[in-house]
């Protein structure tokens, strides 16, 4: 009767291990994958994970995108933090990563989004940036159920702070100061001019039949409107070799909204 019993509660701990299993953290992709929609919202992730391969090539830096149908219980910062530790986002070297965390709004259930951020990338993206990221152009894209504008939006300016191009505490006291429709001018003004320099320097520049361009600048591409920088492809240029996650570790930086 005790060995019975012993067989039911070994069975019993095998089944809830297997269940918790299941309900964790999503495995990493393999192969490494950037943008990784497992709740189908993007439309053109390829696109998005072109570029965000690119930059993470050029840079080291890399910004991992998740969505996911459901966060099987964890808070959005726990399940952010955990993609990024257990994935390895960003250069062990420099825990350069970001992840960016998206639960989809539902009928049941209301959405929820996170921009958690590696230890070496704390202090150029820090939380009150992340927060005014998420205030101002992720959610206000994400209620109108336009999930890629707004990730588009949201890179647009994360790639440029994260290259140098941009101090993120100036930007913040510039925009309290000024308005946030002010600066957007200005950094809209700043990126078509270095966008019109990058490509007169690029029309000599191509070699070979395929036109590809061969330079790896990756300038402010910066726009206010999230289609304009993403539905008519990738400025970075086709494929990358990123050499995929590199091992980076996650503590508590960044932010997080709902709508």
């Amino acid at each position: 009767m005790k060995t019975d019993r012993k067989r039911w509660l070994i069975l019993l701990m095998a089944l809830l291990v297997c269940v918790v299993a299941m309900a964790g953290v999503p495995k990493r992709p393999n192969p490494p994958k950037l943008v990784n929609d497992l709740a189908n919202v993007l439309v053109n992730d390829a696109v998005l994970e072109d570029t965000l391969e690119r930059f993470a090539h050029t840079t080291s830096n890399q910004i991992c995108v998740v969505t996911l149908h459901d966060l099987e219980g964890y808070e959005p910062s726990e399940m952010a933090y955990k993609i990024g530790q257990e994935w390895g986002v960003g250069d062990k070297r420099f825990n350069n990563g970001v992840v960016l965390l998206i639960k989809p709004k539902t009928a049941t259930s209301s959405g929820k989004v996170f921009i958690a951020t590696g230890y070496g990338v704390e202090g150029v993206l820090p939380d009150a940036l992340c927060r005014r990221i998420i205030e101002n152009k992720l959610i206000p894209a994400f209620r109108n159920n336009d999930y890629e504008a707004g990730v588009w939006d949201a890179l647009a300016v994360m790639m440029p702070i994260l290259k140098g191009e941009y101090d993120a505490e100036e930007l913040l006291e510039e925009e309290d100061e000024m308005g946030g429709d002010d600066v957007i001018a200005i950094i809209l003004f700043l990126a078509i001019f270095f966008f019109i320099l990058y490509r007169n320097s690029n029309n000599g520049g191509s070699s070979g039949s395929s036109g590809r361009n061969t330079g790896t600048w990756g300038g402010p591409i910066i726009f206010t409107g999230g289609s304009g920088w993403g539905s008519g492809g990738s400025s970075w240029g086709g494929g990358s070799s990123w050499g995929g996650f590199g091992g980076g570790s996650f503590g508590g930086g960044g932010a997080g909204g709902s709508w």
